[in-house]
């Protein structure tokens, strides 16, 4: 076998050992809940023999533990459950007052478990918007990555600020220490329109609309850089048109 096919092939295995692997731990870059919105867990286990043990734990944008309302069981800043070899359990955090935005992490201490988070906003006038949150895995970003890893890895989202478009994104520090984080905002030329910093304290998170946080990117689209790990950031960004309707941008590691 040639020897870079050979790599290659053992590149795949080591994939799957992370994405299937006994334990896994994920995050959720985003969590909403009250006024108008909820947010549903939908986690599946692949395991069929095992009972899954399953831990969402959530903090809020200060990063200290955020106590959210799980429907059917209460307040809580950390949930345990299981799921059945084979099966699946949606976990509701309760529309009500008042908003309330944070992020999640995702532990398993046995069976092999994968799925999603989504946002629901249900209006007065009984318009519903929603979008999917995806589960963030350490083994997921290994296998998305270039081969061999880069030293210095960037994040990118495409963001589009046209036509009636406003992107949002949202960035949750995964680690216990301090992150300053650099991030850019380029045309689509490749021209570059704002570099920032920030500054996400241990466990912090944080959510905001690029053209309110930053005028010069009103009417553009184009690329966003952050100069982040994924092993120390999750991070989602969300697109939303003119008629409110969101989607979900999913990240690029380079």
């Amino acid at each position: 076998m040639p020897r870079l096919i050979r790599r290659l092939f053992l590149l795949s295995i080591a994939c799957m050992g992370c994405a299937f692997g006994q334990t896994v731990t994920g995050t959720f870059a985003q969590i909403v809940y009250g006024g108008t919105w909820q947010t549903t867990f939908t986690l599946i286990n692949l395991d069929s023999t095992n009972l899954a043990g399953v831990t969402l734990t959530f903090f809020g944008d200060n990063g200290a533990p955020l106590n959210v309302p799980v429907a059917g069981f209460g307040s809580t800043s950390s949930y345990t459950f299981t799921i059945p070899a084979s099966g699946s359990q949606n976990i509701v955090l309760s529309s009500g007052d008042p908003l309330t935005e944070g992020w999640a992490t995702m532990s398993v201490t046995s069976g092999t478990v994968r799925g999603q988070g989504s946002f629901r906003s249900v209006t007065l006038s009984g318009a519903t918007f929603e979008t999917v949150v995806p589960l963030s895995t350490s083994g997921s970003a290994v296998c998305i990555i270039p081969f061999p890893p880069p030293s210095n890895p960037v994040i990118l989202i495409p963001f589009d600020n046209t036509g009636g478009h406003n992107t949002s994104i949202a960035l949750a520090n995964t680690t216990n220490v301090a992150l300053t984080v650099p991030i850019e905002f380029d045309d689509q030329t490749n021209r570059q329109l704002k570099t920032d910093s920030i500054v996400l304290q241990p466990m912090a998170h944080t959510a905001f609309t690029l053209a309110s946080t930053y005028q010069v990117l009103a009417g553009t689209k184009g690329v966003i850089r952050i100069q982040a790990s994924t092993s120390s950031l999750t991070v989602l960004g969300l697109l939303s048109n003119a008629n409110n309707a969101i989607t979900t941008i999913i990240p690029i590691t380079q």
